[in-house]
């Protein structure tokens, strides 16, 4: 008999008031676990249950405010402790965004993400671009491979395709506030919109 008829065994046989307060608990848990006051990161794809599942560990800077409640900045670690490099470069892009009840851990922040945002670019850049960006749907990781675009123009590019559409022609990305002529030039040969 495997493990699983054996659990619903147990769990079948604990009286119908007692399986029912079981219930009751896990259920006004996982409520409490979604509805806790703690402050959650700005962040890029990732659900607020899953920010608020991640450990301390995972963000750059913790904080709390005057009730006593955490305000956890910058997740970049994913809930196995693992780097998410497009987490990562989102993070630095939008840190500017970030409500500090101190200023000066936004610069704890901001160092603590450009160490591990070093480490990525080095080998990015050691790799090279392999093909032509798409300017319409490559990610974050891709777009910072191109020259002179961080982690701020990257995440402007991506905002800027969301809310506008496409881009139809690659003169396009000018539109987005930071690109002018000099940045267009330096990557023209290097992007194409599909």
């Amino acid at each position: 008999m495997n493990i699983q008829m054996q659990n619903n065994r147990i769990f079948l046989a604990i009286p119908g008031r007692r399986r029912l307060l079981i219930f009751l608990i896990f259920f006004f848990s996982l409520l409490a676990l979604l509805f806790l006051n703690e402050g959650i990161g700005r962040c890029q794809g990732w659900s607020d249950i899953i920010i608020r599942l991640l450990p301390d560990d995972s963000f750059a800077v913790i904080e709390k405010n005057n009730q006593a409640i955490k305000i956890r900045h910058c997740p970049h670690h994913d809930t196995n402790g693992r780097l998410d490099e497009e987490q990562l470069i989102y993070v630095l892009g939008t840190i500017d965004r970030e409500t500090w009840i101190d200023p000066a851990n936004k610069a704890i922040a901001r160092k603590h993400l450009e160490k591990h945002y070093n480490k990525f670019i080095k080998k990015v850049i050691k790799k090279g671009l392999e093909k032509p960006v798409i300017i319409n749907s490559d990610s974050l990781t891709e777009l910072v491979a191109l020259p002179q675009i961080g982690p701020v123009l990257a995440v402007r590019i991506v905002e800027y395709r969301n809310t506008h559409s496409s881009y139809q022609a690659i003169e396009d990305i000018k539109k987005v506030e930071g690109i002018g002529q000099g940045i267009f030039d330096a990557i023209r040969y290097y992007i194409k919109t599909d």
